[in-house]
């Protein structure tokens, strides 16, 4: 009868103790060394990639914080403060190293910043408003008072003087009717009608002296 072929030989095995009282204080210190999918084994030898380790991570009490396996995908020589690390994704893990892995990746998620722009509640009575604006706190001052407005619009155009009315053109044509048709006068009568004649025809424009000599001219 044949012999039963031997089992697989187990994976090798580490255990790694670091220097922390809890789990709280582990995961303070060395959060960064834990992710959903893998963890760094600070104070590890190096070991070939591709080997897949049983592992053991625990607390200076002895206590057993994270229990599985892993494939080695690196080795870093200062991983954290100096020491080298060697990082395994895990292939197996138990029920309570799982329940940590999780809490780790909650508590990296609240400690990463936000990049989403905060919007205050309008709902919420203690939101902060919004400053008011200077322009719009001075705005019922200068609106209340007509005279803060003066500055900024000048004062309306003056409007054109109407030009002074000219003499009837039925007036027009005594101003200067000919010599001829004056009276009969002695040399001082002469002169002084002549005078005011002249003061006359000075006192029209020359589109009007233009426009009875036209009519003359019709006439």
């Amino acid at each position: 009868m044949a012999d039963a072929p031997a089992p697989p030989p187990l994976p090798a095995a580490i255990r790694i103790t670091r220097p922390y009282a809890s789990e709280e204080e582990y995961l303070d210190r060395e959060l960064e060394m834990l992710t959903r999918a893998s963890i760094t084994l600070l104070g590890a030898q190096a070991r070939p990639q591709g080997v897949v380790l049983r592992f053991e991570l625990a607390l200076s009490s002895g206590q057993v914080l994270i229990r599985g396996e892993g494939r080695v995908v690196g080795f870093k020589a200062n991983a954290f403060e100096g020491l080298g690390g060697l990082t395994l994704r895990f292939t197996r893990l138990d029920t309570r190293s799982k329940a940590l892995v999780d809490r780790a990746a909650a508590l990296r998620e609240k400690r990463r910043p936000s990049t989403r722009p905060h919007f205050p509640d309008p709902t919420d009575p203690s939101a902060e408003k919004p400053a008011e604006s200077p322009l719009a706190s001075a705005a019922p001052t200068a609106l209340s008072d007509p005279t803060a407005l003066a500055p900024l619009f000048p004062p309306p155009l003056a409007a054109p003087k109407a030009p002074e009315a000219t003499a009837p053109l039925s007036e027009a044509p005594a101003a200067i009717a000919p010599a001829s048709a004056a009276p009969a006068a002695g040399p001082p009568e002469r002169d002084s009608l002549l005078d005011r004649l002249r003061a006359r025809a000075r006192a029209l424009n020359a589109d009007d002296i233009a426009r009875i000599l036209a009519e003359r001219h019709r006439a």
